[in-house]
């Protein structure tokens, strides 16, 4: 398989992403089987969209507890590559979570800015606990105190895609998460077919 030109190097492969997910997948459902205080022994699940999809896909595929499906769309980047610090909930959740158990799924832990708002929000609506599973966790970006209760991988502060990581909402669909050619995406023509494309 030919990699997209705008990636300079891999840095997960699918089969690596596959095994670090299943692997915690089971971790958590043991840690909240272990819980002796879950209301319903039910879990609600916050994707934060849109970048979770691809890992919440996989998480759900191997976590092994009852739960709920629900999401969010919080951002601060609102396109660009660098975070604007100003959070913003774009799409709430339309579900009561008084006195409830959440897993929050998300992308990745870049600044912490957004994340902490999230968490901090959700107990303020009424849950009873909030926990972080992360796919990727970027500590050199961070700007606040918060650390994901899981997280699969760690990544430098990189330019990452692939995965559910976006270019303007562009190749969320890569089976894989790379770091992005920064130069090449300055000229990078996105009209161009792929048998047209430069993969020098």
């Amino acid at each position: 398989m030919k990699l997209h030109p705008l990636i300079k190097n891999v840095l997960y492969n699918f089969d690596q992403i596959e095994e670090r997910t299943k692997e915690l997948a089971k971790e958590i459902s043991k840690y909240y089987d272990e819980q002796e205080d879950i209301q319903d022994n039910n879990v609600l699940l916050v994707g934060i969209l849109k970048g979770c999809v691809p890992f919440m896909g996989v998480f759900l595929k191997y976590f092994d507890y009852n739960c709920e499906t629900h999401y969010m769309v919080v951002s601060s980047y609102l396109g660009s590559t660098k975070s604007s610090g100003e959070p913003k909930i774009l799409l709430d959740l339309n579900v009561s979570i008084k006195d409830k158990d959440i897993l929050i799924v998300e992308d990745i832990i870049d600044s912490g800015i957004t994340l902490k708002y999230v968490k901090e929000y959700l107990f303020f609506k009424g849950a009873k606990t909030v926990k972080i599973i992360s796919f990727l966790d970027k500590k050199e970006g961070r700007k606040v105190e918060l650390k994901p209760d899981w997280y699969c991988f760690d990544v430098k502060n990189e330019f990452v895609i692939g995965f559910g990581f976006d270019i303007n909402e562009k190749l969320r669909n890569l089976p894989y998460v790379g770091v992005c050619d920064i130069e090449k995406l300055e000229t990078w023509d996105w009209t161009l077919k792929k048998e047209d494309w430069d993969y020098s």
